[in-house]
């Protein structure tokens, strides 16, 4: 395979995610790469696992799924704006690629899907992500607290809670109940706060502030795999979507062997 300018692929990428309501022209791609339309169209097929054409498709279907799932924009205005000649095509496209319709889509709860920008470093992970959006009731929870001025220090200082935590027995009242974790920035401070509505040693307490939050599944309560999901959100989620996260703090609940991360919702930008 020829060499391939990792750097020019991204500008391509950065190229379509701005005229995703546009014609994109081959041709054009091309000359961005600086190789043939031949050539791109393999070098892409053989890194990322699918066609230029199908993940334009893809991204086009994950921002009018975001469309129709925040605003009230007709359905057919919709389909037109993401080059879909008729409803009908654009009906099957969202159909095959998110298991229902688009008004399905927009008159149920359906969990939020999409299909992340990709990234090239090198390597290529595709990834497949979906979450919620949910309404957070205002919460009260007692809270055991570590913190640290140096972010790198702070998993081993979680660690270090959750090893004290067990040695006390309060570990697996926690692992009983709804707990919360807290994590976040302020004052020049890492900190990670874990607790539950039930108090038990400790007399601390806080708010979880009520609102709308990005809610997403791990299918684990691990501490690696909690790690894992956080940085695809960072590394893929966030720059795929039109939603502004407040980046002062993110929630963890964990319910039976699970975690959910939710993340507040500062904004919503127009489309």
């Amino acid at each position: 395979m020829e060499n391939i300018n990792y750097n020019n692929l991204n500008k391509m990428i950065k190229y379509i995610e701005n005229n995703l309501v546009n014609e994109i022209s081959m041709d054009e791609l091309s000359k961005i790469v600086g190789i043939s339309t031949n050539s791109l169209q393999r070098i892409f097929a053989f890194i990322t696992g699918i066609t230029i054409t199908e993940y334009i498709k893809r991204r086009r279907l994950s921002k009018a799924f975001e469309e129709i799932k925040n605003t009230n924009i007709k359905i057919v205005d919709v389909a037109i704006k993401y080059q879909y000649n008729s409803t009908i095509a654009f009906d099957r496209a969202f159909k095959k690629a998110f298991g229902v319709t688009p008004i399905e889509c927009r008159e149920t709860n359906y969990i939020f899907k999409y299909f992340p920008i990709i990234t090239f470093q090198n390597e290529i992970k595709y990834n497949l992500s979906k979450y919620e959006i949910k309404y957070l009731d205002k919460t009260e929870i007692y809270y055991y607290k570590t913190q640290t001025n140096n972010k790198v220090d702070l998993l081993y200082k979680i660690r270090e809670l959750y090893k004290n935590l067990k040695e006390s027995g309060v570990h697996d009242k926690l692992k009983e109940e709804e707990q919360y974790a807290l994590s976040g920035h302020k004052n020049g401070e890492y900190y990670y706060i874990v607790g539950s509505k039930t108090k038990y040693s400790s007399n601390n307490k806080i708010t979880i502030p009520e609102g709308k939050y990005a809610v997403f599944e791990v299918g684990s309560r691990e501490q690696k795999e909690i790690v894992k999901c956080k940085k695809l959100i960072c590394s893929d989620w966030i720059k795929s979507t039109n939603i502004n996260i407040d980046n002062y703090f993110d929630v963890e609940y964990y319910k039976g062997n699970n975690c959910y991360i939710y993340l507040p919702i500062k904004s919503i930008n127009k489309f």
